[in-house]
């Protein structure tokens, strides 16, 4: 059998077995292996676009699931009293100032809705919204001090924390913050603020200094 029906009997490069190298053909040459190569470096690249394709469907229905959990689980808590509310919100660690930044209040605002006043429709929503965004994190990626993690900065080149991105509506990005997909950090700022590295570079960087331990020194560029 020349080389030529081998490869069309089995439909594939002449002495290709299991394994790419798998062989004890010795007339097969390094132009076969090349075509071999060549051939399975095709599949996979057409896999690995196949691949990320359904992850990217996958991730666009897991984000309009969770909007439509928050969404659903806010409407809900608007119907508990807006004290006990706030109450929660403040026994999980949240500091007044920063529920009034979330909510768009100040901080007397919210004292006078802890003592019982009533508060516009919106505003107890944000307050709403916020509890459930809480609740979610929680059970759905066992973060079990929101306070604290929304106050951490997501990336140690940029002060922003996941407190901003939900101050500004951003629950998708702080929902992927929390996700255990591997998010990049850099990914959720840029799309939160894409100029954030020209607006928080610096001339200063870390250094490990000759006893092995991090120092601090001026940029040479």
């Amino acid at each position: 059998m020349t080389m030529l029906d081998a490869r069309e009997a089995t439909g594939r490069p002449t002495g290709a077995s299991i394994g790419l190298f798998e062989t004890t053909d010795a007339t097969r040459t390094i132009a076969d292996l090349v075509e071999e190569v060549g051939f399975l470096k095709n599949r996979t690249r057409i896999h690995v676009a196949d691949s990320n394709g359904v992850h990217d469907s996958a991730q666009q229905l897991h984000s309009a699931a969770l909007d439509q959990l928050l969404r659903t689980s806010a409407s809900q808590k608007t119907r508990e009293s807006l004290p006990d509310l706030l109450e929660g919100l403040s026994g999980l660690g949240f500091a007044w100032r920063d529920l009034g930044r979330v909510v768009g209040v100040s901080v007397p605002a919210l004292r006078k809705w802890r003592q019982g006043e009533s508060a516009a429709g919106d505003n107890r929503l944000r307050v709403a919204r916020l509890a459930a965004f809480c609740d979610i994190v929680r059970e759905q990626y066992l973060i079990d001090d929101p306070a604290s993690w929304l106050e951490t900065p997501i990336h140690v080149a940029a002060p922003t924390t996941g407190l901003d991105l939900v101050a500004s509506d951003r629950f998708d990005l702080a929902f992927r913050l929390a996700g255990d997909d591997g998010a990049d950090p850099e990914t959720i700022l840029d799309d939160f603020d894409p100029e954030w590295r020209e607006r928080y570079a610096t001339s200063v960087e870390v250094f490990v200094a000759a006893d092995g331990q991090p120092a601090l020194r001026i940029r040479k560029d």
